[in-house]
């Protein structure tokens, strides 16, 4: 599959999805661990819905 399609992601390894969220992958790891951020197994890949993090981002945010 060429990189640079434009299939849309649905979701993200813990790597991505730390790097997009700005925290490191072992911080990632300990909100999937307590359940603050929903996630999958495909075979021994973790992997995060993109929808989850926008989700995950709303509800860490203050709202004021």
């Amino acid at each position: 599959m060429d990189k640079k399609s434009n299939v849309e992601r649905v979701s993200y390894s813990v790597r991505e999805a730390a790097m997009a969220l700005g925290i490191s992958s072992r911080m990632l790891h300990n909100y999937i661990k307590d359940g603050s951020i929903v996630h999958f197994r495909m075979g021994t890949r973790v992997l995060i819905p993109a929808d989850e993090l926008k989700a995950f981002i709303e509800r860490r945010t203050q709202k004021t």
